[in-house]
């Protein structure tokens, strides 16, 4: 397994019942791995600089794209179209249910970099937080 680095841009928003977004935008350097049928992008989130970097991976295999953040932030998001994902959001205040269901996932991952495209709606606590919509994009760093 060879790890490849990769630029790693990342696009988001989250909408809200009020109609009201939330923009995300981040540019980190990662590392691609590749091994069989599974695409692995390991990069460094800095969700506020009170905090170390958090270690996202982001693993795409047999239809379903699995995110996890470690750190003080810690979760695990499992994006499978047409189906619901329980899990836990870790924060430094303490835990909240959290529950994902995506409707929309599409990738091309290759030696070459490639797209993830994800929408889904998130629930914390048993309340809807919003859709949202992620792209994130992969260049080989040359050189």
């Amino acid at each position: 397994m060879k790890e490849i680095p990769v630029l790693v841009s990342i696009q988001s928003c989250a909408r809200r019942d009020d109609e009201s977004e939330e923009p995300i935008s981040m540019l980190t350097a990662g590392t691609l791995v590749l091994d069989d049928d599974t695409a692995t992008v390991t990069y460094q989130e800095i969700l506020d600089e009170s905090i170390p970097p958090q270690t996202v991976h982001v693993t795409v295999k047999d239809d379903a794209v699995i995110m996890q953040r470690d750190g003080d932030y810690a979760t695990q998001m499992v994006f499978h179209r047409g189906q619901r994902y329980e899990g836990v959001y870790q924060t430094p205040f303490g835990s909240m249910d959290m529950a994902i269901f995506c409707t929309r996932l599409q990738y091309d991952v290759n030696e070459d970099g490639g797209n993830i495209d994800l929408m889904y709606q998130m629930d914390l606590n048993g309340q809807f937080a919003g859709m949202h919509q992620m792209h994130i994009q992969l260049v080989v760093k040359n050189g």
